[in-house]
Protein backbone atom coordinates (compact mmCIF):
# COMPACT_ATOMS: atom_id res chain seq x y z
CA UNK A 1 0.00 0.00 0.00
CA UNK A 2 1.35 3.07 -1.21
CA UNK A 3 2.70 5.21 2.02
CA UNK A 4 0.91 8.52 2.92
CA UNK A 5 3.32 10.18 4.84
CA UNK A 6 7.09 11.40 4.24
CA UNK A 7 9.44 9.60 6.21
CA UNK A 8 12.66 9.88 5.98
CA UNK A 9 15.49 8.42 7.63
CA UNK A 10 18.19 10.16 9.91
CA UNK A 11 21.49 8.95 10.30
CA UNK A 12 22.63 8.08 13.84
CA UNK A 13 25.08 10.70 16.05
CA UNK A 14 28.88 9.70 16.03
CA UNK A 15 28.61 10.84 19.03
CA UNK A 16 26.21 8.39 21.43
CA UNK A 17 24.76 9.71 24.67
CA UNK A 18 24.77 7.09 27.32
CA UNK A 19 23.91 7.64 31.54
CA UNK A 20 27.45 7.88 32.37
CA UNK A 21 27.41 11.30 30.03
CA UNK A 22 26.09 14.85 31.86
CA UNK A 23 24.04 17.21 29.48
CA UNK A 24 22.75 20.78 28.94
CA UNK A 25 19.95 22.03 27.42
CA UNK A 26 19.01 25.02 26.67
CA UNK A 27 16.70 26.94 24.71
CA UNK A 28 13.62 27.43 23.43
CA UNK A 29 10.15 25.38 25.07
CA UNK A 30 11.02 22.23 23.28
CA UNK A 31 14.43 21.99 24.95
CA UNK A 32 12.00 21.56 28.01
CA UNK A 33 10.32 18.65 26.30
CA UNK A 34 13.39 16.64 25.42
CA UNK A 35 15.14 18.00 28.77
CA UNK A 36 12.36 16.71 31.09
CA UNK A 37 12.00 12.93 29.13
CA UNK A 38 16.46 12.79 29.35
CA UNK A 39 15.33 13.21 33.09
CA UNK A 40 12.58 10.99 33.21
CA UNK A 41 15.23 8.25 31.32
CA UNK A 42 17.62 9.33 34.60
CA UNK A 43 20.05 10.81 32.50
CA UNK A 44 22.15 14.28 34.58
CA UNK A 45 20.50 16.38 33.11
CA UNK A 46 20.55 20.37 33.49
CA UNK A 47 17.39 21.80 31.43
CA UNK A 48 17.32 25.36 30.53
CA UNK A 49 19.43 26.91 33.61
CA UNK A 50 18.53 30.18 32.88
CA UNK A 51 14.65 29.57 31.71
CA UNK A 52 13.21 29.43 28.14
CA UNK A 53 15.30 31.59 25.80
CA UNK A 54 13.86 31.65 22.33
CA UNK A 55 16.43 33.68 19.97
CA UNK A 56 20.06 32.48 19.45
CA UNK A 57 21.86 35.60 20.19
CA UNK A 58 19.98 36.04 24.07
CA UNK A 59 21.41 31.91 24.07
CA UNK A 60 24.77 32.56 23.03
CA UNK A 61 25.40 35.52 25.13
CA UNK A 62 24.17 33.87 28.05
CA UNK A 63 26.59 31.08 27.13
CA UNK A 64 29.44 33.51 27.20
CA UNK A 65 28.41 35.10 30.26
CA UNK A 66 28.79 31.31 32.21
CA UNK A 67 31.91 30.32 30.29
CA UNK A 68 33.59 33.88 31.76
CA UNK A 69 31.89 34.27 35.11
CA UNK A 70 31.16 37.76 33.87
CA UNK A 71 28.23 39.79 35.69
CA UNK A 72 25.38 40.47 33.19
CA UNK A 73 24.88 44.29 32.57
CA UNK A 74 23.84 46.27 35.27
CA UNK A 75 21.70 48.25 33.28
CA UNK A 76 19.70 45.30 32.43
CA UNK A 77 17.62 45.05 35.52
CA UNK A 78 13.79 46.25 35.90
CA UNK A 79 11.37 45.99 39.03
CA UNK A 80 7.74 44.96 37.95
CA UNK A 81 5.26 44.73 41.04
CA UNK A 82 7.73 44.16 43.89
CA UNK A 83 10.13 41.50 41.88
CA UNK A 84 13.36 42.13 39.89
CA UNK A 85 14.06 40.38 36.71
CA UNK A 86 17.37 40.78 33.99
CA UNK A 87 16.28 41.47 30.46
CA UNK A 88 19.27 39.19 29.15
CA UNK A 89 17.33 36.31 31.69
CA UNK A 90 13.71 34.20 31.57
CA UNK A 91 11.02 35.77 33.82
CA UNK A 92 11.23 32.34 36.10
CA UNK A 93 15.12 34.39 36.57
CA UNK A 94 13.29 36.86 39.60
CA UNK A 95 14.05 37.76 43.15
CA UNK A 96 12.32 40.12 45.59
CA UNK A 97 15.47 42.84 45.65
CA UNK A 98 17.92 43.13 43.35
CA UNK A 99 20.95 41.88 45.64
CA UNK A 100 18.98 39.05 45.98
CA UNK A 101 18.70 38.34 42.13
CA UNK A 102 22.50 39.26 41.44
CA UNK A 103 22.95 36.77 44.07
CA UNK A 104 20.95 34.15 42.18
CA UNK A 105 22.37 34.79 38.62
CA UNK A 106 26.08 34.24 40.33
CA UNK A 107 24.79 31.25 41.62
CA UNK A 108 23.23 29.97 38.42
CA UNK A 109 26.52 31.11 36.27
CA UNK A 110 28.83 29.61 38.76
CA UNK A 111 26.84 26.39 38.13
CA UNK A 112 26.22 26.45 34.42
CA UNK A 113 29.94 26.62 34.32
CA UNK A 114 30.55 23.97 36.79
CA UNK A 115 28.44 21.83 34.68
CA UNK A 116 30.35 22.84 30.98
CA UNK A 117 33.44 21.63 32.56
CA UNK A 118 32.02 17.92 32.88
CA UNK A 119 29.64 17.57 30.15
CA UNK A 120 29.57 15.91 27.80
CA UNK A 121 26.86 17.19 24.83
CA UNK A 122 25.36 20.50 25.33
CA UNK A 123 21.60 20.50 23.09
CA UNK A 124 20.46 24.11 21.61
CA UNK A 125 17.38 24.41 20.77
CA UNK A 126 16.06 27.63 17.90
CA UNK A 127 12.93 28.77 18.63
CA UNK A 128 12.95 32.06 16.98
CA UNK A 129 15.28 34.61 14.81
CA UNK A 130 13.19 37.67 15.45
CA UNK A 131 14.32 39.62 18.47
CA UNK A 132 13.36 42.33 20.45
CA UNK A 133 15.98 45.26 20.86
CA UNK A 134 15.93 47.51 23.99
CA UNK A 135 16.11 50.99 22.80
CA UNK A 136 17.50 52.84 25.80
CA UNK A 137 20.35 50.51 26.19
CA UNK A 138 20.58 49.37 21.96
CA UNK A 139 21.07 45.31 24.10
CA UNK A 140 19.08 42.31 22.69
CA UNK A 141 16.76 41.23 25.20
CA UNK A 142 15.72 37.78 25.82
CA UNK A 143 12.41 38.63 27.74
CA UNK A 144 10.62 41.66 27.93
CA UNK A 145 9.08 40.76 30.98
CA UNK A 146 6.07 42.77 30.20
CA UNK A 147 7.48 46.34 29.82
CA UNK A 148 5.55 48.61 27.31
CA UNK A 149 6.26 47.91 23.62
CA UNK A 150 7.59 50.97 22.97
CA UNK A 151 10.50 50.45 25.09
CA UNK A 152 11.87 47.67 21.96
CA UNK A 153 12.27 47.78 18.47
CA UNK A 154 11.32 44.41 16.65
CA UNK A 155 14.35 42.74 14.39
CA UNK A 156 15.17 39.96 12.12
CA UNK A 157 18.46 38.76 12.93
CA UNK A 158 20.69 38.16 9.99
CA UNK A 159 22.95 34.73 9.09
CA UNK A 160 26.08 36.99 10.10
CA UNK A 161 24.83 38.09 13.26
CA UNK A 162 24.10 34.66 14.73
CA UNK A 163 27.14 33.04 13.27
CA UNK A 164 28.87 35.80 14.88
CA UNK A 165 27.11 35.44 18.39
CA UNK A 166 28.21 31.84 18.32
CA UNK A 167 31.55 32.28 17.41
CA UNK A 168 31.81 34.60 20.49
CA UNK A 169 31.23 31.67 22.72
CA UNK A 170 31.84 28.53 20.50
CA UNK A 171 35.68 28.82 21.21
CA UNK A 172 35.83 29.68 24.70
CA UNK A 173 33.20 26.73 25.27
CA UNK A 174 35.86 24.40 23.57
CA UNK A 175 38.55 25.55 25.95
CA UNK A 176 36.52 25.03 28.89
CA UNK A 177 35.80 21.82 27.99
CA UNK A 178 37.75 20.14 24.44
CA UNK A 179 35.64 17.28 24.47
CA UNK A 180 32.08 19.06 24.84
CA UNK A 181 29.99 17.79 21.88
CA UNK A 182 27.08 20.35 20.59
CA UNK A 183 23.33 19.48 19.21
CA UNK A 184 21.69 21.76 17.40
CA UNK A 185 17.62 21.72 17.06
CA UNK A 186 15.20 23.87 15.32
CA UNK A 187 11.89 24.24 17.81
CA UNK A 188 8.96 22.73 15.83
CA UNK A 189 6.55 24.77 17.84
CA UNK A 190 5.82 27.84 15.11
CA UNK A 191 5.89 31.16 16.19
CA UNK A 192 2.87 32.85 14.84
CA UNK A 193 2.84 36.09 16.30
CA UNK A 194 5.08 37.07 13.55
CA UNK A 195 2.60 36.15 10.46
CA UNK A 196 3.42 32.58 9.19
CA UNK A 197 5.13 33.31 6.17
CA UNK A 198 7.81 35.64 8.73
CA UNK A 199 7.93 32.10 10.41
CA UNK A 200 8.59 30.60 7.49
CA UNK A 201 11.85 33.10 7.24
CA UNK A 202 12.68 32.63 10.78
CA UNK A 203 13.18 28.64 11.07
CA UNK A 204 14.68 28.59 7.61
CA UNK A 205 17.51 31.32 8.74
CA UNK A 206 17.55 29.32 12.06
CA UNK A 207 17.73 26.19 10.15
CA UNK A 208 20.52 27.71 7.72
CA UNK A 209 22.79 28.92 10.73
CA UNK A 210 22.83 25.13 11.89
CA UNK A 211 23.89 23.85 8.47
CA UNK A 212 26.35 26.20 8.16
CA UNK A 213 28.40 25.51 11.43
CA UNK A 214 27.48 21.65 11.11
CA UNK A 215 29.47 22.01 7.82
CA UNK A 216 32.23 23.62 9.53
CA UNK A 217 32.79 22.05 13.01
CA UNK A 218 32.90 18.19 13.33
CA UNK A 219 31.64 18.20 17.19
CA UNK A 220 28.42 19.51 16.18
CA UNK A 221 25.11 17.62 15.24
CA UNK A 222 21.70 19.10 13.78
CA UNK A 223 18.91 16.88 15.23
CA UNK A 224 15.83 17.11 12.71
CA UNK A 225 13.11 18.13 14.89
CA UNK A 226 11.73 20.92 12.73
CA UNK A 227 11.16 19.03 9.65
CA UNK A 228 9.80 15.46 11.64
CA UNK A 229 7.06 17.61 12.97
CA UNK A 230 6.83 19.61 9.75
CA UNK A 231 7.36 17.03 6.81
CA UNK A 232 6.98 13.98 8.77
CA UNK A 233 4.01 14.37 11.09
CA UNK A 234 2.41 17.27 8.83
CA UNK A 235 -1.13 17.10 10.29
CA UNK A 236 -3.11 19.21 12.44
CA UNK A 237 -4.27 15.70 14.32
CA UNK A 238 -0.34 16.53 15.86
CA UNK A 239 -1.04 19.27 17.24
CA UNK A 240 -2.32 20.87 20.83
CA UNK A 241 -5.48 22.79 20.33
CA UNK A 242 -3.47 26.19 19.68
CA UNK A 243 -2.50 24.53 16.65
CA UNK A 244 1.08 25.70 17.66
CA UNK A 245 2.40 23.36 19.60
CA UNK A 246 3.12 19.70 19.18
CA UNK A 247 1.56 17.42 21.40
CA UNK A 248 2.02 14.69 23.57
CA UNK A 249 2.06 12.65 20.54
CA UNK A 250 4.06 14.31 18.18
CA UNK A 251 6.69 15.06 20.98
CA UNK A 252 6.42 11.09 22.06
CA UNK A 253 7.41 10.31 18.22
CA UNK A 254 10.35 12.82 18.02
CA UNK A 255 11.39 11.35 21.66
CA UNK A 256 11.53 8.18 20.04
CA UNK A 257 13.71 9.21 16.92
CA UNK A 258 15.87 11.26 19.27
CA UNK A 259 16.54 8.06 21.34
CA UNK A 260 17.03 6.10 17.95
CA UNK A 261 19.94 8.58 16.86
CA UNK A 262 21.66 9.05 20.05
CA UNK A 263 21.03 6.04 22.18
CA UNK A 264 23.18 2.70 21.90
CA UNK A 265 21.38 -0.89 21.99
CA UNK A 266 22.98 -1.05 25.95
CA UNK A 267 21.31 2.36 26.20
CA UNK A 268 17.67 1.19 24.81
CA UNK A 269 18.04 -1.87 26.83
CA UNK A 270 18.66 0.10 29.96
CA UNK A 271 15.77 2.39 29.02
CA UNK A 272 13.65 -0.93 28.70
CA UNK A 273 14.56 -2.35 31.95
CA UNK A 274 13.85 1.66 33.15
CA UNK A 275 10.27 1.38 32.35
CA UNK A 276 9.65 -1.75 33.75
CA UNK A 277 10.53 -0.46 37.13
CA UNK A 278 8.72 2.75 36.79
CA UNK A 279 5.34 0.30 36.10
CA UNK A 280 5.98 -1.09 39.14
CA UNK A 281 6.97 2.10 40.75
CA UNK A 282 3.67 3.21 39.88
CA UNK A 283 1.24 0.47 41.11
CA UNK A 284 -1.50 0.77 43.10
CA UNK A 285 -2.10 -2.32 45.82
CA UNK A 286 -5.04 -3.30 46.98
CA UNK A 287 -3.77 -3.52 50.57
CA UNK A 288 -0.87 -1.12 50.82
CA UNK A 289 -0.05 -2.65 54.34
CA UNK A 290 -0.67 -5.92 53.47
CA UNK A 291 2.55 -8.66 53.85
CA UNK A 292 2.10 -9.29 49.87
CA UNK A 293 2.88 -6.03 49.01
CA UNK A 294 5.99 -5.72 51.36
CA UNK A 295 7.44 -8.47 49.52
CA UNK A 296 6.82 -6.78 46.03
CA UNK A 297 8.51 -3.28 47.31
CA UNK A 298 11.53 -5.65 48.64
CA UNK A 299 11.66 -6.92 44.91
CA UNK A 300 11.31 -3.88 43.40
CA UNK A 301 13.98 -2.38 45.46
CA UNK A 302 16.25 -5.25 44.77
CA UNK A 303 15.57 -4.42 40.97
CA UNK A 304 16.31 -0.92 41.44
CA UNK A 305 19.89 -1.94 43.45
CA UNK A 306 20.94 -4.24 40.19
CA UNK A 307 20.08 -1.06 38.06
CA UNK A 308 23.75 0.08 36.41
CA UNK A 309 24.89 2.40 39.47
CA UNK A 310 24.68 5.96 36.75
CA UNK A 311 21.23 6.20 37.32
CA UNK A 312 20.40 7.82 40.62
CA UNK A 313 17.19 6.20 41.94
CA UNK A 314 17.19 8.07 45.84
CA UNK A 315 14.22 9.48 46.11
CA UNK A 316 12.29 6.42 45.06
CA UNK A 317 15.02 4.13 47.15
CA UNK A 318 13.98 6.22 50.18
CA UNK A 319 9.94 6.16 49.19
CA UNK A 320 10.07 2.62 48.88
CA UNK A 321 12.14 2.05 52.75
CA UNK A 322 9.61 4.33 54.19
CA UNK A 323 6.80 2.27 52.95
CA UNK A 324 8.44 -1.13 54.04
CA UNK A 325 9.35 0.92 57.15
CA UNK A 326 5.80 1.60 57.67
CA UNK A 327 4.36 -1.73 56.40
CA UNK A 328 6.55 -4.17 59.11
CA UNK A 329 5.81 -1.57 61.89
CA UNK A 330 1.81 -2.46 61.17
CA UNK A 331 2.79 -5.98 60.99
CA UNK A 332 4.53 -6.47 64.32
CA UNK A 333 2.19 -4.51 65.95
CA UNK A 334 -1.02 -7.13 64.11
CA UNK A 335 1.10 -9.85 65.22
CA UNK A 336 1.39 -8.14 68.97
CA UNK A 337 -2.02 -7.29 68.66
CA UNK A 338 -4.08 -10.02 66.99
CA UNK A 339 -7.76 -8.79 67.89
CA UNK A 340 -7.29 -5.39 66.05
CA UNK A 341 -6.65 -6.30 62.89
CA UNK A 342 -8.59 -3.52 61.49
CA UNK A 343 -6.74 -1.03 63.61
CA UNK A 344 -4.22 1.01 61.38
CA UNK A 345 -0.80 2.53 62.81
CA UNK A 346 0.04 6.30 61.01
Amino acid sequence: MKSFRTEFSIDPSPHPIRHSDRLITMGSCFSEVIGEKLTQSKFPVLVNPFGIIYNPISIFELLSLSLRLQKPETNLYLSRHGRNYHFQFHSRIHARSREDLEDLIQRRLQEVYQMFSKCSQLMITLGTAFVFRHLSTGRIVANCHKQPSKQFQKERLSLDQILAAFDNCYRPLKKCNPDIRIVLTVSPVRHVKDGIPQNQVSKSLLRLFCDEVVKRYEDIYYFPAYELQMDDLRDYRFYKDDLIHPNATAENYIWEKFRATFFEQHTLDILSDLDQVRKNLNHRPFDPLSEAHFHFLNHLLQKIDQMPSELNFSEERNGILAQLQQIEAYLQHQKLNPGNESKQIS
